[in-house]
């Protein structure tokens, strides 16, 4: 056993080396160093040096896999079940994606200079410069350098809301900070009035999968336009994960604090649950799709966590106006949301309905259409939902009833990607995909609208709560009290995101992730 050159193992470092300088992947600066010992190594016995070469190739694909920001491998042996349903056109889309032209033609390239070059060129001893331009790029970020008063900063409620973080924070780990912002979420929850004895009105909470203001200004749509016929406009809503079930649970417990993806699937206090406290004063609560709700057992998710009701959902009188990337049959918005209308009848009894539409989730195919990808089919298909929207606020109006209709996207569709993640993927919480524009619309003869209301401010589920409960108690369909004071006194709150081992948190107004539980990095926004 003797050490030698790497030869051709060079050209990997040197790749890894320009992606990593570029924010494509991450490097195992120590994991990369002992493959490196490893590959120097040069064994004399034949079949040993053949083992050592089939080692190098797996050790090497898995190494690479493990400094990219793909999911890890665990997390996607767990969703095999849902890839196995993706359509073969999709499983294309999403490849084409991860693999551009540019990628297979630049990597052609360097394979070439290098052919040419590894005669006079000793790229070992570049591979070791390269390493210790690694060492002195590493974003690894410690614990010390991070250390600030996220949740006393970013937490700031004018509601009398106990402030547990104080001048200690500065000495604080990310990790304490991540507790402390759950601590105090956990002191919130909404205190509806016993008995509503004001003008009723109904609550429709639309929620869509698929639409962050990234998406939107990716198609050259601006929010403040969409929504201008709107009342309210939360322009920095977090949507706090980036995943359909979750975010919708999210929803469902809205009249609590924000909590860890953990405890999302543990009982919880019916108080927590937006729906069953109106059920409590007198509403009649029912849940839309325009889907069946199979993937990733949604309804299953949102029965079990949510408090709700779904009925056994019949689509047999519609005809399918997308397809979704399993093939599955998408139906329009407005005929599942004119029919729920329909069958309303004529009772005086408030309603609220918790509606959820994958009109703009990736991969889905217009009906009737040849086959386009998802960048290409977004804006025909936002713009075909919201003039569903509009069709039922018509329809809405023509009852002549009071509602109070909230848009709320359960995250975004990554439509454009960035250096972590291609378009598409949502493993990672980004800023982008959970940064939503959620909106409200007070419908009503009385209501006296006064333009678009546009809060900047960092808001999240427990504030759309806090809104419906202002609308009861300033007795708001009277039409005696100007709409913009059910703003007051309503929460903001950190920007913290999480899914699966995975959390998104803001530090010194920077965002960071945590991947797995380790050291917080952060996150590329541009």
């Amino acid at each position: 056993m003797r050490l030698s050159g790497l030869g051709f193992w060079n050209l990997y470092f040197l790749v890894k080396f320009v992606l990593y300088s570029r924010g494509d992947i991450s490097f195992d600066l120590y994991a990369n160093l002992a493959f490196f010992a490893f590959l120097a190594i040069s064994f004399q016995h034949i079949w040993l040096s053949r083992i050592k070469h089939a080692m190098s190739v797996l050790i090497g694909a898995a190494l690479l896999y493990h400094d990219s920001w793909l999911p890890p491998i665990s997390r996607l042996t767990k969703q095999a079940g849902n890839v196995q349903d993706f359509s073969v056109g999709y499983f294309f889309e999403i490849t084409a994606r991860v693999v551009s032209l540019d990628m297979i033609f630049a990597l052609f390239a360097l394979v070439v200079f290098y052919w040419f070059t590894v005669k006079w060129l000793r790229y070992t001893s570049i591979s070791i410069i390269g390493f210790l331009y690694a060492f002195w790029l590493s974003g690894v970020v410690t614990s010390d350098e991070v250390t600030t008063q996220v949740a006393s900063n970013s937490q700031t409620t004018k509601k009398q809301v106990p402030v547990l973080v104080s001048d200690t924070a500065k000495q604080k780990t990310p990790d304490q900070q991540l507790q402390d912002f759950y601590q105090q979420q956990n002191l919130l929850q909404s205190q509806f009035p016993d008995v509503f004895n004001g003008q009723p009105f109904d609550v429709v909470v639309l929620n869509i999968c698929s639409l962050a203001t990234a998406d939107l200004n990716a198609i050259g749509v601006e929010p403040r336009n969409l929504f201008a016929d709107f009342d309210i406009l939360f322009s920095q809503f977090n949507s706090a994960t980036s995943y359909s079930g979750p975010a919708a649970i999210r929803l469902l417990r809205a009249s609590c604090g924000q909590t860890s993806q953990e405890q999302l699937f543990k009982p919880v206090d019916e108080q927590c649950q937006l729906f069953t406290n109106l059920a409590e004063l007198g509403y009649k609560t029912s849940v839309a799709l325009n889907h069946d709700g199979h993937f990733d057992d949604f309804i299953g998710l949102i029965r079990q966590y949510g408090g709700v009701s779904v009925p056994k959902l019949d689509f047999s009188q519609f005809s399918a106006a997308q397809y979704g990337f399993d093939g599955k049959p998408i139906y329009s918005d407005a005929d599942i949301l004119s029919d729920w209308l329909n069958k309303q009848g004529t009772s005086q009894q408030p309603r609220a309905l918790y509606y959820n539409t994958i009109s703009l989730h990736d991969g889905n195919q217009l009906a009737g259409r040849e086959r386009m990808n998802s960048f290409e089919s977004y804006p025909l298909r936002q713009q075909r939902l919201f003039n569903d929207i509009d069709k039922f606020i018509t329809e809405l109006k023509a009852q002549g009833r009071n509602v109070m209709l909230v848009v709320v996207p359960e995250h975004g569709a990554a439509l454009q990607g960035d250096k972590l993640q291609f378009s598409g993927l949502r493993e990672i919480p980004s800023p982008s995909i959970v940064s939503v524009p959620t909106a409200v619309k007070f419908i009503g003869p009385d209501i006296k609208h006064d333009g678009l209301n546009v809060v900047d401010e960092t808001m999240s589920y427990f504030s759309l709560s806090e809104l419906i409960n202002n609308t009861m108690k300033l007795d708001l369909f009277t039409g005696t009290v100007p709409i913009n004071r059910v703003l007051d006194n309503l929460p903001t709150s950190a920007k913290v995101a999480e899914n699966e081992d995975t959390v998104m948190m803001y530090i010194k107004g920077q965002p960071y992730i945590q991947l797995d539980g380790g050291e917080w990095t952060k996150y590329p926004t541009n």
